[in-house]
């Protein structure tokens, strides 16, 4: 359980709003029926999603899954459930009050689907879907949908079709709240962030608005989520760790629905009680400052996105993983736009560069686009952008020479562990630097690069061998050896002895004090210092493995990086290296004397080099990385000095 500073109990405000009571406020209505009337594309995409389902079944959680349209299943876990209810909610309320009998069948296909979703589960064989699969992955499907399918079609339900949606509701509340250690979801429940407690926390506060009035639990459930959940557990964390944005479980699959579910909840408090959680006193600033991150951590290409941490490959992916998915960056402009951000224009702008440069790849739901879709506003220059950033909370820091899509850019990582150490989705990468070219990697991050196709899903099996394998004495299984950053080996012979690289070590659990402890921006040079980076290592059988690590990178614009770092390894005994790892295999330049030059092209294109300058005469080792690959797509630099 992660222990937060104890605060004063918060008293949760009163739900005054009539239904619909979340997000689809008299504000939002009256704008959608207005695009609606002027048949808008974003209208005629939703329309014509509400009109696919019209005809078909809607098959209970224990049938098939994916049948063919106009049919409809729960897909993976209620993954189609979700977005085919909140699109046709949204069409009835979209229409009910200037045509109530074109809304009609789309209300009514939204309490069937509601019906089938929220059927109850008894045990094996019965229709409905277990809280527990996969310790309650799916509540971020069935969950939020139980609370916003309940507020939408509110007034097409009978007192018993209410009770059976806020009855299967309480029981995955229930499911997931159960302290017990065995429970279904216990290790998620404990720690504010993951993309698992993401969808919870969603969930929980639209399931307790929406029922409220009806169900006999949802005032306990409004408390608590309000008095705790978020004012004792979500604002404070994300305060310290996120301030400034970001999501460290991997923007390829995790990072955009968890970032929806860790926002849309302070637009449904809103919505149904008035208060504002994004501008209060204690101010839950993440739904804003992910935008931010967004817009500077994304490749200057536009095309691509900083692939830190866990990206799933599909086996297929066209366009590849780690495309930047403009979906996010369309509900993060809604977001901005709801909010009143001052930056609205430039994301605006920002958001219409990425869409044109991924072919708008990944697009929000038809709902959430609809939703999200603000014809009338302004755009600004991208190019009135400061051009570096630091997300203070995960000690994220990007860089770049200017707003081009050829332009040199970097990013940086240097925090304690923020995901939920039992989720594991986090990269071990603490100190590791990325460099890129307009589209043009030159320091990669290996686990993003590698779930690139070809041969993706066979790769990333050997990634997480690499990560959390068991450990047998050999080379990759366990040790965590792909990221930009310093190793330190016990050796005995040619045998590692104990496991090494660093691990999910927190500032609640661990006391760690990695961090960013300096950064200027001082517009020909960016600095940046990392202090304590050998708190975030295994400790080794005979005492700590590295004594300390310290990180200062000095960015002379436009394309100069200089990286000087200060090591104490635990023993001279021990085998210690600095790690780069690159797209192509790199091959000797020209350098002074004592110095050793790589010059590295990628896809036919120079990409950069790297010159190593002190210590002098070092020892460089190519290693082309997972060798077992039916591709090599990474190459490992070893430096290590003349002496240890």
């Amino acid at each position: 359980m992660v222990a937060l500073p104890v605060r004063a109990a918060a008293v949760a405000p009163a739900i005054t709003a009539a239904h619909p009571r979340l997000i689809l406020d008299s504000a939002t209505l009256s704008d959608m029926r207005a695009h609606a009337a002027a048949n808008t594309a974003e209208w005629q995409l939703l329309k014509s999603t509400c009109d696919s389902f019209i005809g078909g079944t809607v098959n209970y959680p224990s049938e098939s899954g994916y049948p063919n349209l106009p049919n409809l299943g729960s897909g993976y876990q209620g993954e189609s459930y979700l977005p085919a209810l909140l699109s046709e909610g949204m069409c009835y309320q979209v229409l009910k009050s200037s045509n109530s009998t074109a809304a009609a069948p789309y209300g009514a296909k939204a309490v069937d689907i509601l019906m089938k979703m929220s059927a109850p589960y008894t045990g094996s064989g019965s229709q409905g879907q277990n809280p527990c699969t996969d310790n309650g992955y799916g509540i971020r499907f069935f969950g939020v949908g139980y609370g916003l399918g309940y507020d939408w079609v509110y007034e097409l339900l009978n007192s018993s079709q209410r009770t059976q949606v806020y009855t299967a509701a309480n029981a995955w509340l229930t499911a997931w709240e159960d302290p017990s250690p065995s429970a279904c979801a216990n290790f998620e429940y404990v720690h504010p962030h993951s993309n698992y407690f993401a969808g919870y926390f969603h969930a929980k506060a639209a399931i307790a608005l929406a029922t409220y009035g009806e169900n006999s639990s949802a005032a306990a459930q409004w408390e608590d989520w309000y008095g705790n959940q978020f004012s004792q557990r979500v604002q404070p964390y994300f305060a310290l760790h996120l301030s400034g944005g970001g999501w460290p479980e991997g923007y390829g699959n995790y990072a955009p629905l968890a970032i929806l579910n860790m926002s849309l909840p302070a637009r449904e408090v809103k919505t149904a009680t008035g208060v504002d959680l994004v501008h209060a006193a204690a101010p839950y600033s993440f739904p804003l400052e992910s935008a931010d991150y967004a817009m500077h951590f994304t490749w200057p290409s536009r095309a691509y996105f900083d692939d830190r941490d866990t990206n799933h490959a599909s086996g297929t992916a066209n366009p590849p993983v780690g495309t930047t998915p403009v979906g996010m960056y369309e509900q993060l402009f809604g977001a901005l736009n709801y909010w009143g951000s001052p930056r609205v224009g430039v994301f605006h702008q920002y958001l219409n560069e990425v869409s044109a440069a991924t072919s708008g790849y990944n697009a929000a739901a038809p709902w959430l686009l609809f939703l999200q879709f603000y014809p009338s506003a302004p755009t600004v220059e991208v190019g009135t952008m400061p051009r570096s950033y630091l997300a203070k909370g995960l000690g994220a820091v990007a860089a770049r020479s200017n707003w081009t899509t050829g332009a040199s850019w970097m990013s940086f990582r240097a925090a304690a562990y923020v995901n939920n150490p039992a989720q594991g989705e986090e990269g071990f990468d603490q100190g590791s630097l990325a460099l890129v070219r307009g589209n043009v990697p030159l320091l990669v991050n290996t686990f993003g690069w590698m779930a690139h196709e070809p041969n993706g899903s066979a790769d990333e099996n050997l990634l997480y061998s690499d990560l959390f394998g068991s450990f047998n004495n050999t080379l990759y299984l366990g040790n965590r050896q792909m990221y930009n950053v310093f190793y330190v080996r016990n050796m005995s012979g040619s045998t590692v002895v104990d496991r090494f690289g660093q691990a999910a070590y927190t500032t609640e659990d661990n006391n760690v004090r990695t961090k960013v402890s300096a950064f200027e921006d001082g517009g020909d040079y960016v600095y940046v210092q990392s202090t304590n980076l050998e708190d975030m290592y295994r400790k080794f059988s005979a005492g700590p493995g590295l004594a300390a690590w310290s990180r200062q990178i000095v960015y002379l614009r436009p394309n100069r990086f200089v990286v000087y770092d200060r090591t104490t390894s635990g023993s001279a005994s021990y085998d210690q290296y600095m790690a780069w790892h690159f797209p192509a295999n790199p091959v000797a330049g020209v350098a002074a004397a004592g110095q050793k030059r790589l010059d590295v092209s990628y896809n036919g294109q120079y990409a950069g080099a790297m010159t190593t300058l002190l210590p002098a005469n070092t020892t460089i080792t190519t290693v082309p990385l997972y060798p077992s690959s039916s591709t090599t797509k990474v190459w490992q630099v070893q430096v290590r000095p003349s002496t240890t």
